[in-house]
């Protein structure tokens, strides 16, 4: 006999934020994996799109290595933070503004600027026009 279960993506998320140093780990991982589940539900479907258990852990080191990184920085930020710049590029233009819509809704009043890297932007720019396509904003954003 085998028995399987559903693994607790809550819960996981709850651990995983702990280990990382965040202290309002329960309620942050509570809304991730409310995120989560709402972009399941409500974005188009698409092969690269990941919402599962797979996709939890890569975003919850950025948002530990943001949380290190600027240890003034409130909780909530650095994770909105890490969830919106770690999505955003996987998503399809069509699904942005609900994507960004559902951001605002678990993070109400957060407005964080998305980090920059001026260096590495000019480099992708300049790649971008020695291999003949047209360096967007969009484009080098993703």
């Amino acid at each position: 006999p085998c028995a399987m279960v559903v693994p607790d993506m809550e819960l996981i998320c709850e651990f995983m934020l702990m280990s990382e140093g965040f202290q309002s780990a329960q309620i942050l991982g509570n809304k991730f994996i409310t995120l989560y589940r709402l972009c399941k539900e409500l974005l188009s479907k698409q092969d690269h799109y990941d919402w599962g258990l797979r996709a939890v852990k890569p975003v919850l080191v950025v948002a530990g290595a943001l949380k290190r990184a600027d240890r003034t920085k409130p909780e909530d930020q650095v994770l909105m933070q890490a969830l919106r710049d770690f999505n955003m590029p996987k998503i399809v233009s069509e699904d942005v503004p609900v994507f960004l819509g559902l951001i605002r809704d678990l993070f109400p009043g957060l407005e964080v600027e998305r980090r920059t890297d001026a260096e590495f932007e000019r480099i992708v720019r300049q790649t971008s026009l020695e291999l003949k396509l047209q360096p967007e904003d969009t484009f080098i954003l993703k």
